[in-house]
């Protein structure tokens, strides 16, 4: 029996990226594939790409008609676009019927769930209820209903998001991201546990091709 190795996954995202969710797809597939072989601890971390975005938010296609233009209207509208052929790949169907809205609260969420070992779990289900169900990720109603969706405690959770450590923790990792450097998410940072200083980056929804031959390689990593 070959000795599972421990891998870290550390994943910088928005919850209303939609790259993201199909990054994350690829990301279980490949790591259903190699359960047998490896053990994969998986943390999210936040990035904001709307920083500033009111809580009442702004309905998607007047977003992207402000931020990139007439064009990425027609290119969302199309079924035949590339993040809609992706989505339909991997079981996603995006809702074209939603709010671009602020994720602070949801970050902060996430962090908290870190703590709970339900972070993996609460991102997808911020995902489904975002991009397929359009609903309103700043309701608290709604953020306290996924929550326990979860299996987590909402009222422990919605207090949550007044402390100030998990505060500070979602502060510093949004400046941490900046600080590196990432403009653009979904962005991987793989690594084995136990080799912390020997990691591999990637950006982007990976195909899950692609997380499967970079995990195979980690078993060929010397130790240090």
């Amino acid at each position: 029996m070959v000795d599972k190795l421990h891998v870290n996954v550390d994943i910088t995202s928005d919850v209303v990226c939609p790259w993201c969710w199909v990054g994350k797809r690829h990301l279980d597939s490949a790591i259903e594939t190699l359960s047998g072989e490896f053990e994969f601890h998986v943390h999210w971390k936040p990035f904001l790409l709307n920083p500033g975005m009111p809580d009442e938010g702004e309905p998607l296609e007047q977003h992207l008609r402000k931020k990139y233009g007439d064009a990425a209207i027609q290119r969302f509208l199309s079924s035949d676009s590339p993040l809609k052929q992706a989505g339909r790949a991997v079981g996603i169907s995006f809702s074209p019927n939603r709010m671009v809205v602020p994720t602070k609260k949801a970050h902060i969420l996430l962090a908290h769930a870190a703590n709970e070992g339900k972070q993996h779990q609460l991102h997808e289900n911020f995902f489904k209820a975002y991009f397929a169900d359009g609903l309103n990720i700043v309701d608290e109603g709604v953020l306290r209903g996924l929550v326990e969706k979860t299996g987590m405690n909402g009222e422990k959770a919605m207090a949550a998001l007044t402390n100030p450590e998990l505060v500070s923790t979602y502060e510093e990792e949004v400046r941490e991201a900046v600080r590196k450097g990432i403009t653009g998410v979904p962005h991987f940072v793989i690594y084995l546990r136990d080799r912390p200083g020997m990691k591999q980056a990637l950006s982007g929804a990976q195909p899950i091709e692609t997380f499967i031959a970079l995990f195979k390689r980690l078993r060929l990593m010397p130790k240090v």
